[in-house]
């Protein structure tokens, strides 16, 4: 099993670190800043390429904010809501809200689009997310890098664990991020 993993992890490492990156990128970064520590991924590319497939995500949906940004974050009630929660903040700190946004839960689409949609500077806007995407990525990374260690230091060096230890990990975060979805559109609901 360990093998497949490692035959996975080599072939397709970095394309999972982009597409998860992309998808959700807390979670994923975890997880490979764990397999990073056991030498499954190597640190330099897994950076890059978590740093790309965030990157590659919010582009889509600044662009998406500079075309239809308004109609569709004023469309419905769930992201009318963030986009006043996001609209305060870019106000109050205007591109280096970028860095406080990296890090609030369920900020992560309203926020480019409303970048885009409101008409910043695309090479401004490009400069002070890349630098919040590397404090972000750094951050993150070091922390699953610290979980693998602890792993090693509980489990010793038994490979054949790590691999359910970084799937522990991913269910364990789906699940945290299904639970405060369900939670923040019950909140939703009954406002």
């Amino acid at each position: 099993m360990i093998e497949n993993l490692e035959d996975f992890l080599s072939s397709y490492g970095y394309v999972a670190v982009f597409a998860g990156t992309f998808i959700e990128g807390e979670l994923f970064l975890l997880v490979a800043g764990f397999f990073v520590r056991h030498d499954f991924l190597q640190p330099i590319p897994t950076f890059i390429f978590s740093i790309l497939g965030a990157l590659t995500h919010e582009l889509i949906y600044f662009f998406l904010g500079r075309w239809k940004g308004r109609s569709i974050l004023l469309g419905n009630k769930y992201t009318k809501r963030r986009y006043i929660k996001a609209k305060k903040l870019v106000e109050k700190y205007g591109i280096y809200s970028l860095f406080i946004i990296r890090f609030l839960y369920g900020m992560r689409v309203v926020p480019m689009m409303l970048m885009g949609a409101t008409g910043f500077n695309f090479y401004k806007f490009l400069f002070f997310n890349v630098l919040s995407l590397v404090i972000w990525a750094s951050i993150f990374l070091s922390v699953g890098y610290f979980l693998g260690h602890i792993a090693i230091n509980l489990f010793g060096n038994l490979k054949h664990y790590y691999f359910l230890f970084g799937l522990a990990v991913v269910i364990l975060g789906l699940l945290i991020y299904t639970f405060l979805t369900l939670k923040s559109k019950r909140r939703e609901a009954s406002r």
